[in-house]
């Protein structure tokens, strides 16, 4: 009796045991699914959020906002408690931005990575781990408003000191200049087809000018060739006068000096002839005058003169 009943004591403590370890395997299986929170603290703005506001990475929902609350210990921070899926990829380097959603005026909290350890973040629910919170883009432009709206209040004085009565002057003169300008430039531009249409034809004429100048070349090929024969016939003409030159130098030299003494001679006996005549005209008709009696010849007289003419 005893025996039967340690048997049935045994087999129920092995069929809770059983019902126990499956029970504890789909807890833990169910588990590894179960959302992982995180914490974040901020001093920035959060406006926009809400509780179960959508949380994205890379543009994909990975989670929900839990809560948002001021931190007990600082009032001045905000603490914001977030529920991520188990896959969600945070490392050390991950941070947290506000970023407004459409024209609704919600906000998404995005998380970036940023520069650092890719090592993931380990966390639990007891003791979340904490993500950074940066400033977004709004964020950025409503704490930088007031420098820039310093930085354009400076520049529209610096635009008042600039455009004094003066210089208004001096810029809508140049403003007139610049107008003037531009109605040449337009009257300039409306001519510029003529003067294209001009060029055009003075290129064509150029080309014809070529053409023509390249046929009056060629052309004065067949002169300049008949210049050269007539040179060479010149010059051989030349030389032939100047063979004829040498004969007859060496031929009638010899006779032209006898001509020129034979012409000397005449001439001589001429003059002397002439100087006769202008002493005795008479001898023409009476003929020349005898000469007078030599000594031993009859008639001769040792006073005798001769005649006067």
């Amino acid at each position: 009796m005893e025996n039967r009943a340690h048997a049935i004591v045994a087999v129920a403590f092995l069929l809770v045991f059983s019902l126990g370890a499956v029970v504890v395997y789909y807890w833990l299986a169910n588990r590894q699914h179960e959302p992982l929170a995180y914490t974040i603290v901020t001093t920035e703005s959060v406006g926009g959020l809400s509780p179960e506001s959508e949380v994205r990475f890379k543009g994909l929902l990975v989670g929900h906002v839990d809560s948002i609350g001021f931190d007990p210990r600082d009032r001045a921070r905000v603490v914001i408690r977030l529920r991520l899926r188990a896959d969600t990829y945070v490392t050390q380097a991950t941070y947290a931005e506000v970023a407004p959603q459409g024209l609704a005026g919600g906000s998404v909290l995005e998380l970036k990575l940023g520069p650092g350890s890719r090592a993931p973040l380990a966390t639990s629910s007891v003791r979340p781990a904490r993500i950074p919170m940066r400033a977004g883009v709004l964020g950025l432009l409503v704490s930088d408003a007031p420098a820039v709206l310093q930085d354009l209040k400076r520049v529209l004085q610096s635009a008042n000191e600039v455009l004094d009565q003066a210089n208004r002057r001096h810029l809508a003169a140049s403003l007139a200049q610049i107008d003037a300008a531009t109605r040449r430039l337009t009257a300039i531009e409306a001519r510029l087809p003529a003067l294209i249409d001009g060029v055009q034809r003075s290129v064509a004429q150029s080309h014809a000018l070529l053409a023509d100048s390249d046929r009056l070349a060629r052309e004065a090929q067949t002169p300049v060739r008949n210049a050269a024969t007539l040179e060479a016939s010149v010059q051989a003409l030349a030389a032939s006068s100047r063979q004829l030159s040498e004969r007859l130098n060496r031929q009638s030299v010899p006779e032209f000096n006898a001509l020129s003494e034979s012409l000397q001679r005449t001439s001589r006996q001429l003059d002397q002839l002439l100087r006769e005549l202008r002493a005795r005209p008479q001898s023409v008709i009476f003929g020349p005058a005898q000469p007078p009696p030599g000594p031993g010849e009859p008639g001769f007289s040792g006073h005798q003169q001769e005649p006067q003419p």
